[in-house]
């Protein structure tokens, strides 16, 4: 890594391989001065409740970091730096102006989308809001009890906001004709089908074979990026993998906003044939999946016809023989529109015969 205390040097480097630690973890740099010591300590334990409280509602796990968290033998700007670049959301609390903390903010908004950096500040700040990032959403705070609860409930909000982004960015290069077709038994990979770089995917002879089984946040795939409220989808699924090492499941969300199952209507199967629906339970993002039916004589290893359609009144469901309507106001909470997502859960699946069209 590049010793210069110039941002710029470092980002000519080439990006660094991309190891386990960082697929399984969601990470977030807290930008804030040091000192007074326990000011900023509290406040980054804060930050580090929150967001841990978050992944767990999520099952995923986050971690957030500080400048003074990086250990290094030489000069530490490089790695900072390249933190400020390669984590997935940075927190800034620009209270007091602190010069370190505005250039890392400086680095982030040139480097970074405005929805993966949250700016903090002290409601009772004596030096006035900048002008040149108020545009920018702030979370101000009191130091207060009732502060402090405000503060947390407001930034939970928009944490969860912004794991809705990570690492979910879909390209526009696929136009789609509708109804969407692929068999996927031909040989012929259909590219509207998108999945991340990092994510296993080969055709097989009787269907296009993806998932990732140890790091869920890439075990998905997704038709384009395109957001339908109404939707009629119907696919074939079977697990690939003789040997999976966690319990395995395979579905298809609708009004998808992530691959996160709190963060659209997910209906799956795991391997005893249990049917399950996520249900979403309110703006926080606190989720269940309830059980719907059990499919007789299942086999994950063989192909599960899904057959998903939901309107503006109904969520149809039909997986093998189970068939299952559920009227959306039976619903606690639902989105209005969003990606289809194939998921395999801690698997590998086989995926064939997918047909969609707009209702």
């Amino acid at each position: 890594m590049s010793s210069s205390v110039w941002p710029y040097d470092t980002f000519l480097e080439p990006e660094p391989p991309i190891d386990d630690k960082s697929i399984s973890l969601i990470t977030c740099f807290v930008a804030s001065p040091f000192e007074p010591k326990k000011r900023w300590d509290d406040l980054f334990d804060l930050i580090q409740t929150v967001t841990t409280e978050i992944g767990k509602s999520m099952g995923i796990g986050i971690q957030c970091i500080r400048a003074d968290h990086i250990t290094s033998s030489g000069v530490i700007h490089p790695e900072i730096w390249k933190s400020l670049q390669t984590t997935d959301f940075i927190i800034c609390d620009v209270s007091g102006q602190n010069g370190n903390v505005m250039l890392e903010l400086g680095i982030a908004s040139a480097r970074r989308r405005k929805e993966h950096v949250i700016i903090l500040r002290d409601k009772n700040d004596e030096k006035p809001r900048l002008f040149d990032i108020n545009p920018a959403r702030h979370l101000e705070y009191e130091i207060s009890f009732s502060g402090i609860q405000k503060l947390m409930h407001d930034l939970s909000k928009v944490v969860v906001e912004v794991l809705a982004t990570i690492p979910f960015q879909t390209p526009h290069g696929h136009s789609l004709t509708w109804p969407f077709r692929a068999s996927l038994t031909d040989g012929k990979d259909a590219p509207e089908l998108y999945t991340e770089d990092l994510t296993h995917r080969r055709m097989l002879a009787d269907c296009l074979e993806f998932g990732a089984p140890l790091n869920y946040r890439y075990s998905w795939m997704s038709l384009g990026d395109e957001r339908l409220s109404k939707v009629h989808v119907k696919v074939e699924i079977k697990m690939t993998l003789d040997s999976p090492p966690l319990d395995p499941f395979m579905g298809v969300m609708v009004r998808g906003q992530h691959f996160f199952a709190n963060l659209g209507h997910l209906i799956f199967v795991r391997q005893d044939g249990i049917v399950y629906l996520t249900m979403r339970e309110d703006d926080s993002g606190k989720y269940h999946d309830e059980p719907i039916g059990k499919i007789a004589d299942f086999d994950m290893r063989q192909f599960t016809c899904f057959d998903i359609a939901i309107d503006d009144a109904v969520l149809k469901i039909k997986v093998n023989n189970l068939d299952v309507t559920k009227k959306l106001t039976e619903l606690p909470y639902v989105f209005s529109s969003g990606r289809i997502i194939f998921i395999a859960g801690y698997c590998r699946v086989g995926i064939r015969n997918i047909e969609v069209e707009k209702l």
